[in-house]
Formats: C-alpha cells, sequence, structure tokens
C-alpha cells in the first residue's frame, strides 16, 4: 500500500458520511456471490477462532460471533474499529473483538486462526505480504475465503475511471497473475467468479422479474465459466478461497 494514512482517511471519511451508498444499486445484483461466500464462511464456526481482515464496521463479525466463533476483526480505520466495538458491546457480544491495525503487519502469533475472512480489502493492499501473513497466521489447515474486484474487463475498468472518488487511489483490483500468486503461499486455492452478463439485470431493478433475472444471468454466467474458463477472468468480482499455508 503506498499511503496508509490516506486509505485509513478515506475509509474514516466513508464511515462516517456514507458517501459510496450513490452506488449502492450496482450491489443489489450480488446475492449468489453472498451466498457462497457465506456458505464458505459460517459453516462449522463454533468454537473456531476467526480473523475478519479489514473488518470496517465488522461486516461479518456479529454474524459469526452469534454462531459460536471467536472473532477478531482488524481495519486501519479508527472509526470502522470505534462503530464495531460500540455495536459489539450493544449486542453483548464479548466474543467479537476489534483492533485498529495494518493488515500488511499483523501483531497476532504464528498459528493463531482457524478462518481469515475479507471482503473487498486485498486489492488496497501489497499483495506479496498480505498473502504471507495471512498465511502465517493461518493453522496448519486453516482456509482464508475473500471476495475481491477484478480488473481485466473493459467495461468495468471504465466506470471505474469515471468514479475515481468513490474508491482510494491505491486501489488496484487483482489480475490474473495476483490470483496466481496465491499459490505461492497456499496449497489449495479455487476462486469462484461471479458478474459477468448479470449486470443486465439492472434494467429490470425496480420490476417483480429482476430476482429471477439476476439468478438466471447468474447461472448462464457460471455456465460460461465452466465452458471457458479464461471468460472467468472478465468477471466483476471472484470469491477466493485459500487453504492448507505454505510454511517458508
Amino acid at each position: 500500500m503506498a499511503d496508509k494514512r490516506s486509505e485509513a482517511e478515506f475509509f474514516d471519511n466513508d464511515y462516517s458520511t456514507g458517501k459510496r451508498l450513490v452506488v449502492g444499486h450496482v450491489y443489489s445484483i450480488v446475492q449468489n456471490r453472498n451466498a457462497c461466500y457465506e456458505n464458505l464462511i459460517y459453516r462449522d464456526v463454533d468454537g473456531r477462532d476467526i480473523l475478519e481482515y479489514g473488518c470496517g464496521t465488522g461486516s461479518r463479525a456479529f454474524d459469526l460471533a452469534r454462531r459460536g466463533a471467536n472473532v477478531v476483526g482488524i481495519d486501519i480505520s479508527p472509526v470502522g474499529v470505534a462503530k464495531a466495538t460500540e455495536r459489539a458491546r450493544a449486542e453483548e457480544l464479548p466474543n467479537a473483538r476489534f483492533l485498529e491495525m495494518d493488515a500488511e503487519n499483523m501483531t497476532f502469533p504464528d498459528r493463531s486462526f482457524d478462518l481469515v475472512i475479507g471482503e473487498g480489502i486485498l486489492h488496497h493492499l501489497d499483495l506479496e505480504k498480505s498473502y504471507r501473513e495471512i498465511a502465517r497466521v493461518l493453522r496448519d489447515k486453516g482456509r482464508a475465503v475473500f471476495q475481491e474486484p477484478l480488473g481485466h474487463n473493459p467495461a468495468i475498468e471504465a466506470f471505474r475511471r469515471l468514479t475515481p472518488s468513490l474508491r482510494t487511489k491505491d486501489e488496484h483490483p487483482l489480475h490474473r497473475a495476483d490470483l496466481k500468486l496465491a499459490e505461492r503461499y497456499f496449497t489449495q486455492t479455487h476462486n469462484h467468479f461471479f458478474h459477468l452478463t448479470s449486470f443486465i439485470a439492472l434494467i429490470f431493478r425496480r420490476t417483480r422479474v429482476f430476482s429471477p433475472t439476476v439468478n438466471a444471468l447468474d447461472r448462464f454466467d457460471a455456465a460460461l465459466f465452466r465452458l471457458i474458463p479464461a471468460m472467468g477472468f472478465l468477471a466483476w468480482y471472484s470469491v477466493m478461497e485459500m487453504s492448507m499455508p505454505r510454511r517458508r
């Protein structure tokens, strides 16, 4: 990450003002991607030690804590950490705690967690450092699951260039080489790609056919990615599974 202070300031402001909600309608197509992510992170969590990496205001930590996990969330934003801590206290979840911490240089001991999760965080970071740190804090049979945007689709990249105020200057949606880099730190990796044609459903967002259209287009995308695997890299997002960290 080139400028951690500016990243923290950006997200402090976002968590305080919610300025990025102006494009919230775009995220109305993500239900199947979220279902994939949730199926991977919510299974067998009772009593497990889980790290939410780049937790913001605590996106999944509370659900995990209610399911019996011991959750630690870290974020570079003091505002995000304060809001998450306040909510955990209000919801009486002592097994969810939040810390301000640099994700590239975590202070946890080796092999601290059974699962590390995150949403839209890796593409803000130095991937070499991040993968190394995630592998370091995972136990030998641990898993990491992330949702991350990809950077190969020309139309999506054009939209990003037209909306610079909605992102930090150091963001770098992931490319094929970035996904491949994970293999250096994890024995097993797998990517579930989402959202190539499903953007078409936004035309019907305020109609009753919206959800069925999203589902149909997601199924079409999944079939396309199976038939032509390289097309997956033109998707908007990948749900990344990484397991069995390599020890260096």
